[in-house]
């Protein structure tokens, strides 16, 4: 065997992922608010980029000239006429934390300053749904502080609003909320401490032969036990997030067609003052800097553009497949991302990107793009549909069904098999846990 050195011409396709073509990427996967943030970001790290953005603000100076010019009104009140440009669905609420709202409550409350440490110490290691689940050993350790102290300071804690803040374990967070109530019983906080698992399955027989008490009031304590509120957390510490529609869905006596949805009257154009300079500075250094800068500029918006442009040609092939849909309000079609891709000539991971996060504005409400895709299935007389209407097949069953003897999955089963629908229990298991439904012994009502 003898090895030689020998240039030899193959051709090969490769995709070269270049700078530009990775940004643009990344441009189309984003949503509209994040669109809208990265062009912020760009306008200021880009001198030559103009950055418009008209968000329709109200113009309070005016209104609350013409409030006080119109009406007199006490000082802690503000006049509303229907007729005002004043709208409500303009205001944004405040939201507090829940630590602000525990930093709060612990503020007010008389105790040594050591103890409001503490406290403030113990808030800030709650978890997000405001259980502790630090040991209080290791806070006692890293404070350096006595145990017996931290303890007591998570008793105070506990004392806070929402009731079952604080709680070490689900247990703790729905004994907290009884005490709060003023329910002393033993026996329901036995079965607290032990038996939740018998509480789930609402296992009313081995709960009544443990405890010794008779059904009716086994059957009370697990309506209690519901009643309870799992997590402490009623103040969220989420902030307020909008959804905007990238598409807005319009019929055009023929058709529904999408058209670009620019409600805030987004533009981005090059900088007056940095052409002006380009066309008359003879500073070569300065025409390099600019020239950059305006290379980065175009490319930008040119690649906001062509995120536009696609997302566009996407929603109309899907209007094109729903059309149905949207017509005679039928059902929807199979379709996955392959069809979309298939029809544009596009890669199915370009119209990945293109639909996530994405929203259209319909006369059938905002909905997101992902909600029109679903995979196919083949009923007994060979018609072909989307899962989706299977889904809504269970949904109507269990919404129709008798609440004190819900449906089993097999059960559900053979009804769907009398509409022609030949699906196996596990996966109507599978649909029913993503539309939202319990098992037929969690659905049960006494």
């Amino acid at each position: 065997m003898s090895f030689k050195n020998k240039i030899q011409q193959v051709q090969s396709q490769k995709l070269i992922m270049t700078t530009n073509l990775v940004q643009s990427l990344k441009i189309l996967n984003m949503s509209r608010m994040e669109l809208e943030e990265e062009i912020e970001v760009e306008s200021m790290t880009n001198p030559l980029l103009d950055v418009t953005i008209e968000k329709n603000e109200i113009n309070w100076e005016k209104y609350l000239k013409d409030a006080k010019d119109s009406y007199i009104y006490d000082k802690n009140e503000f006049a509303y006429r229907d007729n005002s440009e004043y709208d409500f669905e303009n205001m944004t609420k405040s939201i507090d934390s829940l630590y602000d709202s525990l930093y709060g409550q612990i503020n007010i409350m008389y105790m040594e300053p050591k103890y409001k440490i503490i406290s403030n110490y113990i808030i800030d290691s709650l978890d997000k749904d405001g259980y502790l689940r630090e040991k209080t050993e290791d806070i006692a350790k890293e404070l350096n502080e006595d145990v017996d102290i931290v303890n007591l300071c998570l008793d105070i804690v506990q004392q806070l609003e929402p009731a079952g803040i604080g709680a070490r374990n689900i247990q703790e967070c729905m004994l907290i909320q009884l005490k709060r109530e003023g329910i002393e019983d033993p026996v329901i906080e036995k079965i607290i401490e032990k038996d939740l698992n018998l509480v789930a399955n609402l296992d009313y027989k081995r709960l009544s032969s443990k405890y010794h008490v008779k059904k009716n009031v086994i059957e009370n304590y697990i309506d209690r036990i519901k009643a309870l509120n799992p997590k402490p957390v009623q103040l969220s510490n989420e902030e307020i997030v909008y959804t905007y529609p990238d598409i807005i869905v319009e019929f055009d006596g023929k058709k529904y067609v999408a058209k670009p949805y620019n409600d805030k009257k987004i533009s981005m154009n090059i900088n007056q003052f940095y052409r002006d300079l380009m066309l008359n500075t003879n500073d070569e250094s300065v025409k390099s800097y600019i020239r950059e800068r305006l290379n980065s500029a175009k490319q930008f918006i040119n690649e906001v553009n062509e995120r536009n442009s696609t997302i566009v040609r996407i929603a109309n092939v899907i209007l094109e497949i729903q059309e149905d849909y949207f017509k005679n309000n039928g059902d929807l079609k199979p379709m996955s991302l392959v069809d979309i891709a298939d029809k544009l000539d596009f890669h199915p991971s370009t119209v990945s990107r293109g639909v996530n996060g994405k929203y259209m504005l319909t006369s059938k409400g905002l909905l997101e793009f992902k909600y029109f895709f679903s995979t196919s299935f083949k009923k007994c007389d060979g018609e072909v549909i989307s899962t989706n209407s299977i889904k809504d097949e269970i949904k109507k069953i269990i919404e129709n069904e008798d609440k004190r003897k819900p449906l089993s999955d097999s059960k559900i089963e053979s009804i769907l098999k009398t509409r022609g629908y030949d699906i196996a229990r596990r996966t109507i298991a599978k649909y029913r846990e993503e539309i939202g439904y319990l098992s037929s012994s969690m659905r049960k009502e006494v």
